[in-house]
């Protein structure tokens, strides 16, 4: 059986009868999205803490997770093998009243699996999950200098609504971020 071309980079990474699949985060989870994160961390800048800055212990992903699994207004989806975690997102509604239809998302990417459809995959299946509970908008940042993401999230829909001057300090140059948004209907 040969890779389909879409997902040929994972190849390095899974036997040819594994499948990589998105699915909710389980607690059993815990330890690849940890080394998920650490990973991500050290592979890219446009993540929000820099290597060595994460200080997460297995036993705080375990406790992150139950928030995520316990909880309606939240949810993290992971793009794995069921043996490691090559990406996830994480999507946080609003409690207040006036936001409470708002959500928040964060997406991240090993280097390896860029470009091939993953990060669509893994915002349709966030905006299927957001619909279902009642959101009607979905919101994010990223820097202004990303254009691999920003392609992402325009071809999902997103528009840029702001421009957050000198949001960040990246290597000790101040780096602004673009503010987006998708309205979504049912």
């Amino acid at each position: 059986m040969r890779c389909q071309p879409l997902r040929r980079a994972l190849c390095s990474y899974l036997s040819m009868d594994e499948k990589v699949i998105i699915r909710k985060v389980t607690v059993e989870d815990a330890e690849s999205v940890l080394s998920l994160m650490y990973q991500l961390d050290r592979e890219s800048k446009f993540m929000l803490l820099e290597p060595e800055e994460r200080t997460t212990t297995l036993e705080q992903q375990i406790q992150i997770i139950h928030s995520f699994n316990d909880s309606s207004n939240k949810v993290m989806y992971l793009l794995t093998n069921d043996e490691k975690a090559f990406g996830f997102i994480v999507g946080v509604g609003n409690t207040a009243n006036r936001n409470k239809h708002c959500m928040s998302l964060v997406i991240g990417l090993l280097q390896a699996v860029k470009g091939q459809g993953f990060g669509k995959e893994l915002v349709n299946k966030l905006e299927g999950w957001a619909i279902s509970h009642g959101y009607s908008r979905l919101e994010l940042t990223v820097m202004q200098h990303n254009e691999r993401a920003k392609r992402l999230y325009e071809s999902c829909g997103f528009e840029v609504e702001g421009l957050k001057r000198h949001s960040l300090v990246v290597d000790g140059e101040y780096v602004n971020e673009l503010y987006m948004s998708k309205l979504l209907t049912a």
